[in-house]
C-alpha cells in the first residue's frame, strides 16, 4: 500500500491528530510517498525521521531536503505531485483552506481514498 503525504505550506507546527493519523500509517507499514517543499512536507519527515520510519520517498520539490530518505526528481511542480497521486493508493492531506497545491492534489485522488485533516 502506498499513501501520500500532502500538506499546507503554510503549516508550522503539527497537533496531535496529524501525528497520530501518520503514526496510523507507519503501523500499517506502508510505503510513504511524499515530497520536501515547505510547511507540512518537512514537519513530516522529520516526525518520520524520529520515528526511524524506513518506508519513505521523498520527491523533490526545490528544497533538496531528504532527511535521509531517497530522493527522487520527477520534474518541475507540479509532475512530483501528478506522480505521486498515480502511483498512491490512498492520500493524507493536511488542508487549511488555502494552499492550492493541495487543492489541486485532492482532486487527483477519488474521493474515497483521502483523508483530510483541516488546520
Amino acid at each position: 500500500m502506498k499513501v501520500f503525504l500532502t500538506g499546507t505550506e503554510y503549516l508550522q507546527k503539527m497537533n496531535h491528530e496529524m501525528w497520530t493519523r501518520i503514526h496510523n500509517i507507519t503501523k500499517l507499514n506502508a510505503e510513504i510517498l511524499i515530497g520536501n517543499y515547505r510547511g507540512f512536507d518537512q514537519l513530516a519527515l522529520l516526525f518520520l525521521t524520529i520515528l526511524q520510519y524506513p518506508n519513505v520517498t521523498v520527491y523533490e520539490t526545490g528544497s533538496n531536503l531528504s532527511f535521509g530518505y531517497p530522493l527522487v526528481f520527477v520534474g518541475r511542480y507540479p509532475a512530483q505531485d501528478i506522480f505521486m497521486s498515480k502511483q498512491a493508493d490512498y492520500m493524507l492531506a493536511v488542508y487549511d483552506g488555502k494552499s492550492r497545491g493541495v487543492r489541486a492534489n485532492l482532486k487527483r485522488m477519488p474521493p474515497n481514498r483521502i483523508r483530510i485533516i483541516r488546520v
